[in-house]
């Protein structure tokens, strides 16, 4: 035909049809391959042409697609026996013999789920390099050492180092400092006078009395 055409392969109980893949075989084997496709149902070889429609195409004897007795019948109805495939069967069961026999052309892919799975995923961009690891920055440590974080008792329980480092900020380090300034008295736990007396919420409370240091 004028412009070329492309092998179909028809089943005649309803005029279905697709294209057969192996345009390039001979006669016989189209043929053969024809049925491998559709084992279930009776084919028959028609050539339609490139941009057409299936009205239009001939069998290789040149009979009319449409002189067929069920030409475009799928189109019409649906008949659950004429079918490619056996009722019940899957169309990897039904085309089994197909691919044992014809296999693939080195350029195929057969695609299963790890394949699918992998072809999936993005591609690295090779002319991209990859980033710089970033390094965690390390924790601040609490100013002063472990050791002058642990507090030295007197025999009064008062925590002698943080009482010097207290003397140091508040006379020598903040610019205020005097000399002729008398320590900072401290009580012990023990001292003084323990009374109860009651709070303003109307509860009891134990409150210990210390005398001024003069």
């Amino acid at each position: 035909m004028p412009g070329g055409s492309v092998v179909i392969c028809v089943r005649t109980c309803d005029g279905g049809f697709f294209p057969l893949p192996y345009s390039r075989a001979s006669g016989a084997s189209l043929t053969e391959i024809c049925q491998a496709l559709c084992p279930n149902a009776e084919v028959a070889l028609f050539s339609m042409p490139f941009g057409g429609t299936v009205d239009q195409s001939v069998s290789l004897t040149g009979t009319p697609y449409t002189s067929q007795p069920n030409a475009l019948k799928f189109q019409q109805s649906y008949d659950e026996t004429c079918s490619c495939r056996r009722p019940g069967q899957s169309w990897a069961d039904a085309l089994a013999a197909a691919e044992a026999k014809y296999g693939h052309h080195a350029h195929e892919i057969i695609i299963t789920a790890q394949v699918s799975a992998e072809m999936s995923r993005p591609k690295p961009d090779p002319n991209v390099k990859p980033a710089a690891s970033v390094s965690k920055p390390e924790e601040s440590q609490p100013i002063g050492t472990p050791d002058s974080l642990d507090p030295e008792l007197d025999v009064n329980g008062v925590d002698t180092k943080l009482q010097a480092a207290t003397k140091a900020v508040s006379r020598e380090t903040s610019g205020i400092r005097d000399d002729e300034a008398k320590a900072a008295s401290h009580f012990g736990l023990t001292q003084g006078q323990v009374v109860e007396e009651t709070d303003p919420d109307g509860g009891r409370r134990k409150v210990r009395i210390l005398a001024p240091s003069f």
